[in-house]
């Protein structure tokens, strides 16, 4: 029987300090722990290495920022926007991504541990390259979105629009599609091997096999 998969959630102290300025404690020191940031727009953020630890972004607007190689520890976004933002190279461990804008932004070559997207509108989200392990997306539209080569050590996956993404050379075994629509993904047949379906869902991945039904 296949081991169940679970998802920790972001552990944080009982007290967390409100801040209105976070371009001072990046001045001070890139790493912000134990913060609650609401209510703001944060814009240019480039060239610097953060580590958020302990965080919480409520109603945050994100524009102009690059967040390569971030690590990300024990942190909840709710309610933003970190559309077109890059996170690429970066270590996410037990974040929550929730009600957020997440269009085109790019999570390429990062370690994806115990994180919760929900209710992310992300089309064009790109996470090729990466490691999903205690991965859960659920009631996401992540239409158009790349999964090239990600390896999966436990994916989720909810009622979630996929349609048109792309699973290329992606290891989909175990993974439980049944509840999505993944009309026109790209995916290959080694790919979805030991992936569950439902009856319609096989049905139109016979055309990978190129099988003519009458």
């Amino acid at each position: 029987m296949k081991k169940k998969i679970k998802v920790e959630k972001p552990k944080f102290l009982e007290e967390l300090e409100i801040i209105e300025d976070i371009y001072s404690e990046i001045e001070k020191d890139e790493t912000i722990r134990n913060k609650v940031i609401q209510d703001i727009s944060i814009s240019d953020i480039q060239g610097i290495r953060i580590s958020l630890d302990g965080c919480v972004f409520k109603n945050v607007d994100f524009y102009e920022c690059d967040f390569s190689k971030i690590d990300l520890l024990d942190v909840v976004f709710e309610n933003c926007d970190l559309s077109n933002i890059s996170f690429n190279d970066s270590s996410i461990y037990r974040v929550e991504f929730k009600n957020c804008k997440l269009i085109g932004s790019r999570f390429e070559d990062c370690v994806i541990k115990n994180v919760t997207f929900d209710n992310v509108l992300g089309k064009y989200i790109n996470f090729s390259f990466s490691k999903f392990k205690g991965v859960e997306i659920k009631e996401c539209n992540l239409d158009s979105s790349v999964f090239q080569e990600i390896i999966n050590e436990g994916i989720l996956l909810e009622n979630n629009e996929l349609k048109n993404s792309n699973f290329h050379k992606a290891k989909l075994n175990g993974v439980d599609f049944r509840t999505c629509n993944i009309e026109e993904i790209e995916v290959g047949i080694n790919e979805v091997s030991g992936a569950i379906f439902n009856m319609e869902q096989a049905l139109e991945l016979t055309k990978l096999m190129k099988i003519i039904i009458k």
